[in-house]
């Protein structure tokens, strides 16, 4: 049995839809001295009010009053939300990809993390790690260099400057954060997070979130499922989630790794009966829903490209808290003080026995004793760093075999909170704790793997809604307008628009008799 199987070859049924979220934590770390720069600050993007959507909304849905979006994949300086394990890979390709070359380079990131991978806190402990990895190989003083001021790249720029060694970090854009991203918005009642709104409360960040002064709250995820109808299901079966582990199963004795798609249908498993059961759904429907808001919100990616023994939920991260008032405080912690060139593109990283060359996009050349690449896999992926002599193999394959799937968020705000059905919108009474705040659609392979509703306890919040896009539909979204993208996630939104009042039927009028 291959030993990248999950404990008993099985999808831990309870943990899989909370991949949906798992997915939205991913989109995380961002990527990419010279002498005297504008050193770069924490900016909020150009403000985006709801566009005319280019068709009207469905029945019910009204039209939002803003909007917000993000579009990583799109985005050169990431190229990606999310790294996931593509069809022969397994973690210790991570592993591999972190390790030192030449004792002056390290790699780190959320790609690099083994058990965490996809995560702000997996990203931050990476880069802890490859500082200790540079301050072990480095003699006192050494001047370090850090590509990219992502939460990997500050966290591992901080802890080498608090241990004594000249740092400079670069980075390609003109922000700070990577994949955190808190956009201040005035049209919408809380700062809206285009990265991960979620952190774990495990104790690897929860000492430098109480330092920087990150406030959160709880957040439960409480799933509730409508048909394409708008009909309300009591619950999801495990009918999608068995398959997906009996599928498993069966990949673990194939002879090579194969992708998950393949090893539902080649297994057999796959197609599902079409006939709608007691659940309200057919088997088939609730595989669908199962890759779509489980596998695709955890990866970025299509069943088709990730591997079918590497899909583990165990290694998902559940969370259980919303960032309130967004991640300022935590980049500007780890930022202060450091030296920082913005707006600077490493284009090529030199290494010889005794120092590291970079050039700038600006044509400008640096010389360092070690550096920390923290660009994303996404980046890694392309030639937009040159490396000389190139990476060893066994790393450029981890870097090919690992993928860089797409999971974008976009915020709604709304007059009133449609979705929760008939309420009294002038009563500010806080929902039941079994309200659902993560809605889902089975019958259809969705547009928008899942809404968050916001936490109706928490201030101001009530009428927003957080889409989460995922894989393909997210590569296709993103080349939309505005117009066009708001006109579809909010088609996305027909089965949870309250039903349309009954018409009342016109009573028969007597006829006179003569």
């Amino acid at each position: 049995m291959d030993s990248r199987a999950a404990s008993g070859g099985g999808l831990p049924r309870r943990t899989f839809l909370v991949a949906t979220l798992s997915g939205v934590a991913a989109t995380l770390a961002g990527c990419t001295w010279n002498e005297p720069r504008p050193t770069v600050t924490p900016s909020s993007a150009p403000a985006t009010t709801s566009a005319p959507p280019s068709t009207p909304p469905p029945p019910g849905v009204p039209q939002p009053t803003a909007m917000r979006r993000s579009r990583w994949g799109a985005d050169p300086f990431v190229r990606g939300a999310v790294s996931y394990d593509g069809v022969g890979s397994d973690h210790t390709q991570r592993q591999i990809l972190g390790e030192p070359v030449r004792d002056r380079l390290v790699i780190a990131g959320e790609a690099t993390s083994d058990d965490a991978p996809g995560t702000v806190h997996g990203a931050y402990g990476e880069g802890l790690r490859a500082a200790r990895v540079i301050a072990d190989l480095a003699e006192p003083g050494e001047r370090i260099a850090v590509v990219g001021a992502g939460i990997a790249g500050l966290a591992a720029a901080r802890s080498l400057t608090d241990a004594g060694f000249e740092v400079v970090v670069i980075e390609a854009s003109e922000r700070l954060g990577g994949r955190l991203r808190t956009v201040a918005d005035n049209n919408f009642p809380v700062p809206v997070e285009l990265g991960s709104p979620f952190v774990s409360d495990g104790a690897s960040m929860r000492g430098v979130l109480g330092d920087a002064s990150v406030t959160t709250e709880s957040f439960v995820p409480v799933v509730g499922v409508r048909t394409v109808g708008g009909e309300s299901l009591a619950g999801v079966p495990p009918t999608g989630w068995d398959a997906i582990r009996d599928a498993q199963a069966w990949a673990v004795q194939q002879p090579s790794d194969v992708s998950l798609a393949a090893a539902l249908t080649r297994s057999g498993i796959a197609p599902l009966s079409s006939e709608p059961d007691a659940s309200g759904a057919s088997p088939e429907e609730w595989l669908v829903h199962a890759l779509a808001t489980g596998v695709e919100p955890a990866t970025g990616a299509a069943p088709t490209h990730v591997s079918a023994l590497e899909v583990d939920p165990d290694r998902a991260w559940a969370p259980t808290a919303r960032v309130v008032d967004g991640w300022k405080g935590l980049i500007q912690l780890l930022s202060d003080g450091l030296d920082i060139a913005g707006a600077s593109a490493v284009t090529d990283i030199v290494l010889s026995d005794d120092r590291v060359s970079l050039r700038l996009d600006t044509g400008e050349s640096l010389r360092a004793d070690r550096v920390v690449v923290t660009a994303s896999l996404g980046v890694l992926k392309t030639d937009t760093i040159a490396f000389d002599p190139p990476l060893p193999l066994r790393q450029q394959r981890a870097i090919s075999l690992l993928g860089m799937g797409v999971v974008d968020l976009v915020w709604l705000r709304f007059d009133e909170p449609f979705w929760r059905g008939a309420t009294d919108a002038a009563v500010a009474a806080p929902a039941p704790a079994s309200a659902p705040n993560v809605l889902t659609v089975v019958g259809e392979a969705p547009t928008v793997a899942a809404w968050l509703d916001l936490d109706p306890a928490s201030a101001g919040a009530d009428s927003v809604l957080v889409g989460v896009i995922a894989a393909d539909q997210a590569l296709r979204l993103e080349t939309l307008n505005d117009a066009d993208f708001e006109a579809e996630v909010l088609a996305a939104l027909a089965p949870f628009a309250p039903p349309a009042p009954a018409i009342p039927t016109p009573s028969a009028t007597p006829t006179p008799t003569p």
